[in-house]
């Protein structure tokens, strides 16, 4: 654990702090994503609207998790070490997969990583009109991995609980609010 996560609080958050606070809620957020995916089963058919909607829950969880670890203004990257913890080369291999989907498939379109076919052909022998016809992937990349990564994130939520626990032992009390929607630029420091 670090020693920013170490430190007493004085009645006032860190940078870091704060964004150990946020990934609780990012971490929580993939993992009601990942559940909504564990209502389909391995070998269960399902429409290409219906696999679309898988789909969008496995965005929201690749985002909602990658988020703690990707750049954000005025907060730091969350660390494992920050967390206390050592992730095995199967959890290792496991984000590394999230953070590449996430920013080969998801974030940007990577032409090594996308799936389509369009063809257009000439539909009429009397006509020179072509009929384009489109195909895109919208298959379920991590699917198969959903319950290893619902484990893994709930081992991320609980070091992220217990560093932010640790972390306010032998502090004053602390009450610190930001509400974006409710930003006053006049206002004080948060604290």
């Amino acid at each position: 654990m670090s020693n920013d996560a170490k430190r007493p609080l004085r009645g006032v958050l860190s940078n870091g702090q704060i964004r150990i606070v946020q990934s609780i809620a990012d971490f929580q957020m993939a993992l009601s994503a990942i559940d909504f995916l564990c209502e389909l089963e391995d070998d269960e058919p399902i429409s290409r609207i219906e696999r679309r909607r898988y789909r969008c829950f496995e965005d929201t969880a690749t985002i909602a998790y990658w988020r703690p670890f990707s750049r954000a203004e005025g907060l730091p990257l969350l660390s494992f070490k920050q967390l206390g913890i050592t992730p095995t080369a199967e959890q290792i291999a496991l984000h590394t997969k999230i953070k590449d989907h996430r920013n080969m498939v998801i974030a940007h379109s990577d032409a090594s990583r996308m799936r389509i076919l369009f063809s257009a052909e000439k539909v009429f022998d009397d006509s020179d009109v072509l009929l384009p016809f489109l195909d895109f992937g919208d298959s379920l990349v991590l699917f198969p991995d959903r319950l290893r990564w619902m484990e893994w994130v709930r081992i991320l939520i609980h070091a992220a609980s217990k560093a932010l626990f640790d972390g306010v032992q032998g502090g004053s009390s602390i009450h610190f609010a930001r509400n974006w929607l409710h930003f006053d630029a006049q206002a004080p420091e948060d604290g």
